[in-house]
């Protein structure tokens, strides 16, 4: 029987709930952080912004793409950042049409104390932990009832996504995916469905396995999946698999780790393979310009989400590409779009590697 394609865009929907993110990085960026001040005398360096406002560079990054989205600040040509006209006029205060008292109002919100306090530590909010490190503090995805919880959630939106991403990728040579993180497993699922001659490895903590198990049953596909309970940032392989999926992974760790696993599955790749991030990309920076993207607006809105929860935050699109080059791979042209401003990039293992 074909998937099952859902009728609606989830986009405008996932927009739409992301969306007060921009608006409590916009309190935050005037109530505590002053850059309209900070930046009335002119542009500066991102270092000696970063700097001024004593950031840390994932937070710096998180709010300055933010205020770069909706046309506050933007990027010159010499690479300084510096307000546009439009936010001088509502973010100086010497202009005589900003708006500092009336965002002012923002401070009695507890969303914007909480998000002041995420980008003054550089860290996410409360004592959940919603990744995993073998050498670090306990985290969600091993207990039992907070993993359920957390990898049904993300359920719901693979089923609005993974069809889209199977009706789309070709893997009709593949033989082995490796879905690293796969949680649910619903993105391998929607693609065993599609090629019968596929078996599929997912890699996670065993709570969020056990929800795979659920739904690879349902599915009629347990005969072709393997569930492998390790730690997602050093799983080496039986034998090396023919394609491996990132899919809404990487925006969960900090850089180092994110361009860590990138290079460790790259390795695990039998020649020809291929490497496959999933994921909302921002858009790219020029070579030698500040890490701040101009967006899209949805993204930043998520990175900042990601940004107050996990360890991580949306990454731009060139930095996705260098990870992937740098780990050995040649970046297919093609890249196929998915509902939620989603992207997969596929990066190749040469035959001679």
């Amino acid at each position: 029987m074909p998937e099952m394609l859902p009728q609606h865009d989830t986009t405008r929907f996932l927009d739409d709930l992301r969306t007060a993110q921009i608006s409590n990085l916009l309190v935050a960026a005037v109530i505590e952080f002053d850059v309209g001040r900070v930046l009335a005398a002119g542009p500066l360096l991102y270092d000696d912004l970063r700097e001024r406002l004593g950031l840390a560079d994932r937070s710096a990054i998180v709010l300055l793409t933010a205020l770069r989205s909706i046309d506050l600040i933007d990027v010159h040509a010499d690479h300084r950042i510096g307000l546009t006209a439009y936010g001088q006029e509502k973010m100086d205060p010497d202009s005589p049409f900003h708006l500092r008292g009336y965002l002012g109002l923002g401070r009695f919100s507890g969303d914007v104390q909480n998000m002041i306090q995420c980008l003054r530590d550089d860290a996410p909010a409360g004592n959940v932990s919603f990744v995993f490190h073998e050498d670090g503090p306990p985290s969600s995805l091993d207990d039992t009832e907070t993993a359920d919880t957390l990898t049904r959630a993300m359920a719901d939106r693979a089923r609005n996504v993974a069809p889209m991403l199977a009706a789309q990728l070709d893997l009709g040579q593949c033989k082995h995916l490796v879905d690293v993180g796969g949680a649910h497993g619903l993105y391998s699922l929607a693609l065993l469905k599609k090629y019968p001659g596929l078996r599929a490895t997912i890699i996670d903590r065993g709570p969020p396995l056990r929800v795979a198990q659920e739904y690879a049953e349902a599915a009629g596909c347990m005969d072709r999946v393997t569930f492998r309970l390790d730690d997602a940032h050093h799983a080496k392989l039986d034998d090396p698999a023919d394609a491996v999926l990132l899919a809404n992974l990487l925006h969960d760790y900090n850089e180092a780790d994110a361009r860590a696993m990138v290079q460790h599955y790259a390795g695990e790749l039998a020649r020809g393979g291929c490497l496959m991030v999933l994921d909302s990309l921002l858009e790219s920076v020029p070579e030698g310009a500040p890490p701040v993207s101009a967006g899209p607006r949805p993204v930043a809105a998520y990175s900042a989400l990601l940004f107050s929860i996990c360890e991580g935050r949306c990454y731009r699109r060139d930095e996705i590409d260098r990870w992937l080059t740098d780990a050995g791979l040649s970046i297919d042209e093609a890249t196929i779009s998915l509902p939620a401003h989603g992207a997969l990039v596929t990066g190749r293992k040469d035959w001679k590697s």
